[in-house]
């Protein structure tokens, strides 16, 4: 039930933002471990498996927002400025959102508790994704692991 007045309270907070023509900015991590898999998460409200990330708040800057999301999300502290991949446009609901992407090689991690927002967090070798990964998530890793060819843009 909750999550159903989530979902919807969302789209009607879109439809404002697409209304105002309001643009959101959102990050995404690559976290990357000696073994050459990248860390992803299962959210609690959308399926497949993703980078973890999320949005940049009100006066903060994407380089925050990321230390904060990735700490939030699966107890991990960098140890070194997260070094930009690239920008790339999402279009969600309607609205345009700028998604940054950014790579981890060095970190701590704390043991990974789910919770309301993340169901699982769980290694994937970048040769080895899978089924269910994000069509973006899928991309990405095609593009910075495997040298597929940028096609586009888009998130």
């Amino acid at each position: 039930m909750k999550l159903s007045i989530y979902f919807i309270l969302l789209k009607f907070f879109k439809l404002y933002q697409k209304c105002v023509g309001i643009t959101t900015h959102g990050v995404r991590a690559i976290i990357l471990n000696k073994k050459n898999e990248v860390l992803l998460v299962k959210h609690t409200y959308t399926s497949g498996w993703h980078f973890p990330g999320g949005g940049v708040d009100k006066g903060e800057s994407p380089r925050q927002a990321i230390i904060r999301e990735i700490k939030e999300e699966v107890a991990v502290t960098p140890l070194n400025s997260p070094e930009i991949i690239d920008c790339y446009l999402n279009y969600y609901l309607g609205v345009d959102d700028i998604v940054t992407l950014y790579l981890i090689k060095e970190f701590q991690i704390e043991e990974f508790e789910s919770n309301k927002e993340i169901a699982e967090a769980k290694w994937f070798s970048v040769t080895a994704l899978p089924l269910e990964v994000s069509k973006a998530t899928k991309k990405r890793v095609a593009e910075i692991f495997l040298g597929q060819k940028k096609v586009d843009e888009r998130w």
